[in-house]
């Protein structure tokens, strides 16, 4: 990522510090200027495949290529392998996304074909039908995600009470606290299982939904995810995965089964906005059999949160999500 105050000004930083074979990927304007993104081809192919040089060695063949060797889907499939997703799963989208290629060019598109063939998308309405329990691991952003669901439902004259379950006592009634300034009134707090129990049959007399910010989670920690399957098991309500986008690929499919295995069914994945290569996340829970609910693509509570969507995921991933696609439908 480069900044400057023209976009002349950047491609220059660009081509000085990488070379002479750098790649534009995106550009936006921005408070005082531009950003732009750029890569280099560490591939062996790259992200961008030479496509006119294939089809000139195409046309002197006179045969329409192997599939393998099509640029379209060798983009799809480079461009994943880049973010990070397993090999497996590259060949397994642009494979899928191939019959796409009948209809268009554009590479975003057979991309956003094979994920759709992929993985599942079910976004969790501004008032869920179900109290909402946030899980996940250390740092991924769960009471983040619980202002921005607060703040999400506020934004269709809705209300949702957003519980720091401060279980650990590491006082998530103040984190949630800083970013809710707005509705800090609606936040309420339980330092105990009995009492978050006592407190949620309260707001569900009273006709309020809620939204629960649970202490971390460690996936790797047996005794961890047995407390959480009990919890789960007693509560009513749907426990949905916090996972941020960064991370190593094997590390991220271990967890995401982890939690797929206590009954965890959709995720929001957070840290979009900072993290460059996000390819382990998609392939990681569409292994574990988890749904795309949403996407934070922001840091900011306002607007925070995007219905997730195969063709969000896949201009994201080829880096050609301009504001108005990327946060097309943020709340």
């Amino acid at each position: 990522m480069f900044a400057a105050e023209t976009l002349e000004a950047a491609k220059a930083m660009i081509f000085a510090e990488m070379g002479e074979d750098a790649i534009i990927l995106s550009e936006r304007e921005v408070p005082g200027g531009v950003e732009v993104r750029a890569a280099t081809d560490k591939l062996g192919g790259g992200m961008v495949p030479s496509e006119p040089r294939f089809v000139a060695r195409l046309n002197r063949n006179g045969a329409p290529g192997r599939p393998q060797d099509n640029p379209l889907r060798n983009r799809v499939r480079d461009a994943l392998i880049w973010h990070g997703a397993p090999e497996r799963f590259a060949e397994r989208v642009a494979d899928a996304g191939m019959p796409m290629s009948s209809k268009t060019q554009d590479p975003a598109e057979i991309m956003a074909s094979g994920l759709d063939a992929l993985i599942t998308c079910d976004p969790i309405p501004a008032m869920p039908n179900r109290d909402v329990l946030l899980v996940g691991p250390p740092g991924h952003g769960r009471t983040a995600t619980a202002a921005k669901m607060t703040r999400r439902a506020a934004v269709t004259n809705s209300q949702i009470l957003p519980v720091a379950a401060d279980l650990d006592s590491t006082a998530g009634g103040a984190q949630l606290a800083a970013y809710l300034e707005l509705e800090q009134r609606q936040i309420r707090a339980a330092t105990s299982p009995d009492a978050l129990f006592d407190l949620l049959r309260t707001c569900r007399s009273d006709g309020y939904r809620c939204v629960i910010d649970l202490p971390a989670i460690v996936p790797f920690d047996e005794e961890d995810l047995a407390s959480l399957k009990d919890l789960i098991n007693v509560i009513d309500a749907e426990p949905v995965l916090v996972m941020s986008a960064e991370g190593h690929p094997d590390d991220q499919a271990e967890a995401a089964r982890a939690f797929a295995s206590v009954g965890v069914r959709r995720a929001i994945v957070t840290k979009l906005d900072v993290t460059r290569r996000r390819g382990g996340v998609v392939a990681a829970l569409s292994g574990a059999g988890i749904a795309f609910a949403h996407l934070a693509v922001t840091p900011f509570i306002g607007g925070g949160l995007v219905p997730a969507a195969p063709g969000r995921l896949s201009r994201i991933l080829l880096e050609e999500a301009p504001a108005d696609i990327a946060l097309k439908g943020a709340a």
